[in-house]
């Protein structure tokens, strides 16, 4: 069975080198991006915004760089600059703060969003907001923990996946994430925990037995979950015929 309990956490997950949540003025992306670039931005716990090196939103910030791809830029956001990340959305897309076309002219920039605990409800806002300037977002993936298992996903967002660690997910009603407009929006996943310990759709698992587990887990102790955050990540990068993006590795 794979535990969702990792003690080995630090070695499965995290980087060697020191990888910190950015605030606005340390943004390294410069805006407006070439047409065709992509912008992923991550909008991490609040307590990830004091420079914690060791935690997971960071470090998946720092192996997406570490591919080096063309056209690809990545940036997260803590919570002193979730504001200034959607505005960095709007530059990159040479928008101005107002959403009309900048002095360089508008462009066409791929958005792929990762929110974590607190940093969801900011990165939905975010999403929302392009969506009134019209601006859509390729995709979208959530990491919540129980309590915050189930929201609506706006009509400018492509694709969506909500991971969320709640062992006692039926008895909690089955909430899942669910499309404003399914014909415009799929739903990728709603992994939950399953019986067996792996994380599997929700139309698919099966609640744990919770004299299984000691104590309620953290979502930042289960490397699981955060592979399977990356996956959709390459996997939306080698959708869009980014060279070199490897194939999800989990």
């Amino acid at each position: 069975m794979l535990s969702i309990f990792a003690a080995s956490f630090a070695a499965l997950l995290l980087p060697a080198a020191p990888a910190f949540a950015q605030s606005g003025k340390d943004f390294s992306t410069g805006t407006p991006l070439p047409a065709g670039s992509t912008l992923i931005v991550g909008f991490l716990a609040k307590y990830e915004a004091n420079g914690n090196n060791r935690e997971p939103g960071t470090a998946l910030a720092t192996r997406l760089r570490a591919l080096a791809l063309p056209g690809v830029f990545i940036e997260t956001a803590g919570e002193s600059s979730y504001g200034d990340a959607f505005k960095l959305l709007l530059a990159a897309a040479g928008r101005t703060p107002k959403g009309s076309c900048g002095p360089e002219g508008c462009r066409d920039v791929r958005f792929i969003l990762y929110g974590y605990l607190h940093g969801v409800e900011e990165m939905e806002k975010a999403a929302r907001k392009l969506g009134s300037y019209g601006l859509p977002v390729a995709l979208m993936i959530e990491l919540t923990n129980a309590g915050a298992c189930e929201g609506r996903i706006p009509p400018n967002v492509a694709r969506a996946a909500n991971i969320c660690l709640d062992l006692r997910w039926v008895d909690h009603g089955r909430k899942q994430v669910r499309a404003e407009d399914p014909a415009k929006t799929r739903i990728l996943a709603n992994l939950r925990t399953s019986s067996d310990g792996r994380w599997l759709d929700i139309s698919q698992a099966a609640q744990p037995d919770p004299k299984i587990w000691p104590s309620e887990p953290y979502l930042e102790f289960d490397p699981i979950a955060w592979n399977h955050a990356e996956d959709y990540i390459l996997d939306e990068l080698r959708r869009a015929g980014i060279p070199g993006a490897p194939a999800p590795p989990h």
